[in-house]
């Protein structure tokens, strides 16, 4: 069953949730976890996926980005992916949702990772996912980090 974590951060804003997003992606990637980060739109993909590439200037996260269905095809040494639209989502360790529904096939994956802003639509749909997750009795985490 898919154990689902909710990361709630202190700092509201799109910056400070994809800045926390690629500290995930880097995190599970060193943990050498197939990682697939969802998007709301194509162009918050290419965005998150320019993010990635300057997060970190000590370390390198090699990633595609998935806007459509014409792009690449999926190969088994990617590691990370970002992505949007849930008809596009491979099966990997991980799904870091960055958007603010709850992902289709979320069940796909081992671990779904949400993260959490303090911004009214943002905190509203995150409560509404959690509420979806607990009743069908999904395992969940809280990662309070206001703290």
């Amino acid at each position: 069953m898919t154990r689902v974590d909710f990361y709630i951060l202190p700092e509201a804003g799109l910056d400070a949730r994809h800045n926390f997003a690629c500290r995930l992606v880097e995190k599970m990637y060193r943990l050498s976890q197939d990682v697939c980060v969802l998007t709301p739109n194509a162009q918050q993909c290419s965005d998150f996926g320019q993010r990635l590439w300057a997060y970190n200037p000590t370390s390198f996260i090699p990633h595609r980005c998935r806007t459509d269905e014409q792009s690449e095809s999926h190969e088994q040494t990617d590691k990370v992916w970002v992505t949007h639209g849930d008809e596009l989502l491979q099966h990997h360790n991980v799904l870091v949702n960055l958007s603010c529904e709850q992902p289709v096939h979320f069940s796909r994956f081992e671990r779904l990772l949400e993260v959490v802003v303090p911004d009214k639509d943002v905190v509203q749909a995150s409560r509404q996912r959690y509420r979806f997750y607990q009743e069908r009795g999904y395992p969940i985490a809280n990662h309070d980090m206001r703290r």
